[in-house]
């Protein structure tokens, strides 16, 4: 296979594979299981995929199709393939020139994946280092912390943003998202309850430029949910209201905050314990920062092949991340690193133990840097804290990550080790979350074929390492199956 280059046009193959030890493939209390069952594992991971990029002077978009092939030594009945997809369509330059020059945005992106597990936490942005699980400042509705036994899901996303500029200095901002998020057998013999979940969410921002380096604004969100239970087919519903105000400010060329508070109204839902109209607070606080290269800054970054002036056009570059999919990025040049600090708390759909709304804590920091010219190194941590209403109960989860990453030519060498505890307290005639530690670590060599550059975060405009705005975590109340998920396979 090769990179083949037609106009404007990229296609480039790529091939990851991982060999796994794994503590708990389950994602089970051990005492749980039965005596023929082995919680420890090694896994084989074997991940095809094809990634292409288009740009013209009007249209610019990406597509990453692949597959993630898992066989177990110990367990060869949880062996799997799963599916991959995502896209990004951006029709800005096309609106702009049929309707508006004042249409700032206008995009369409996408995601569909079936995996056998659902039980990922924080998984890490500027995700080629495949194995990088746990520990992230980027969260998202199922990847906030709550964690579920091993079992087969399919999730679907689509969403769409559209801008509008207002003023040389205020621009209008809407979005809709719609997810479907649905769970099918379970492993271990387990019969837990789960809720298919089909979200609709509508985001309308305002935001000003007060200043070159201070932007205020405010976002008001609604979001549907309609939950299935799969024990017994009880279908539930709630709906969310929000209002937020935020502040954004860019204080150095390294350093970068955002501080974002508001409120959700949670009105009565058809769910058992939530009849009464709830009212949450909701925050946000990011601080990240980012070296600063006087050398790349005089070079222009060394764009890409589509030789624009923003990262944000770089091929693949804006394209959602899915655990098990080969992200662009992961060797940033030696000195280079970037750093965030994040807090969130919010509201979020339950899919496990019970249905309706669940209050979030998340708090984590992440750190990537370059060590060499070929070697970068990477760290994450977070904690999580949710409480629901009914019987959702709560629950306490810890994700750690570390890895390091060395481009030998065409090949990307990942080495990486991950640890994840979960605590739960759930209603004694609940018996559907539970309490779990494991471990897993993995090596992994990917290779884009004839496509040096797919690796480097600064050899496109680093690739992975978000403009001011872009690091922050997922809007609060997001729809299932989106956020950040980035590269390495579930098991």
């Amino acid at each position: 296979m090769t990179e083949v280059i037609s106009a404007q046009t990229i296609i480039a193959p790529s091939l990851s594979v991982s060999e796994a030890y794994d503590s708990n493939v389950f994602f089970t209390p051990k005492s749980l299981l039965g005596p023929g069952q082995k919680p420890e594992d090694y896994i084989t991971f074997i991940t095809p995929q094809l990634n292409v990029a288009h740009a013209d002077q009007f249209i610019r978009g990406s597509l990453s199709a692949g597959a993630v092939i898992g066989k177990y030594v110990n367990n060869p009945d949880l062996d799997y393939t799963g599916i991959n997809t995502t896209g990004q369509l951006d029709l800005t330059g096309v609106a702009q020139r049929e309707v508006s020059r004042r249409i700032a945005r206008l995009s369409v992106t996408g995601t569909f994946q079936y995996s056998p597990t659902r039980s990922g936490f924080g998984t890490l942005p500027n995700g080629s280092g495949v194995g990088t699980t746990f520990g992230s400042t980027q969260i998202g509705p199922l990847n906030s912390g709550l964690i579920t036994t091993r079992v087969s899901t399919h999730a679907y996303t689509l969403g769409t943003t559209g801008g509008y500029q207002l003023t040389p200095a205020t621009t209008l901002t809407g979005t809709y998202n719609y997810s479907r998020l649905s769970f099918g057998s379970q492993s271990a013999g387990l019969n837990n309850v789960l809720f298919d979940t089909t979200g609709h969410q509508g985001t309308a921002s305002l935001s000003t430029m007060l200043t070159p380096t201070d932007t205020v604004g405010t976002t008001a969100a609604l979001s549907y949910y309609s939950q299935d239970q799969s024990t017994s087919g009880r279908t539930s519903t709630f709906t969310t209201v929000s209002g937020t105000a935020y502040w954004t400010r860019s204080w150095t060329q390294e350093w970068y905050s955002q501080l974002r508070s508001g409120a959700y109204v949670v009105p009565g839902s058809s769910n058992p314990g939530q009849s009464g109209t709830e009212i949450v607070p909701t925050g946000t606080v990011l601080i990240n920062y980012r070296s600063f290269s006087e050398a790349l800054r005089a070079a222009g970054a060394t764009l890409g092949p589509f030789d624009e002036s923003s990262a944000s056009l770089v091929p693949f570059a804006n394209l959602p991340t899915l655990v098990g999919s080969l992200a662009p990025g992961g060797i940033m040049s030696p000195g280079q690193y970037n750093a965030s600090l994040s807090y969130t708390f919010s509201v979020y759909p339950s899919y496990a133990g019970g249905s309706g709304a669940i209050r979030v804590h998340v708090l984590g920091i992440n750190a990537l840097g370059g060590i060499t010219s070929k070697l970068s190194g990477q760290v994450g941590v977070n904690y999580a804290h949710s409480d629901g209403s009914g019987s959702t109960g709560t629950y306490d989860t810890y994700g750690l990550t570390a890895g390091l990453r060395y481009l030998i030519g065409p090949v990307l060498a990942s080495l990486t080790g991950n640890y994840l505890n979960f605590q739960s307290s759930t209603p004694t005639s609940v018996r559907s979350i539970n309490s779990l530690s494991k471990e897993m670590v993995m090596l992994t060599l990917s290779t884009a074929f004839n496509y040096q550059s797919f690796f480097r975060m600064d050899g496109f405009g680093m690739w992975g390492t978000p403009s001011p705005g872009e690091s922050t975590p997922a809007p609060s109340g997001a729809e299932p199956g989106s956020g950040s998920s980035g590269a390495g396979p579930r098991n």
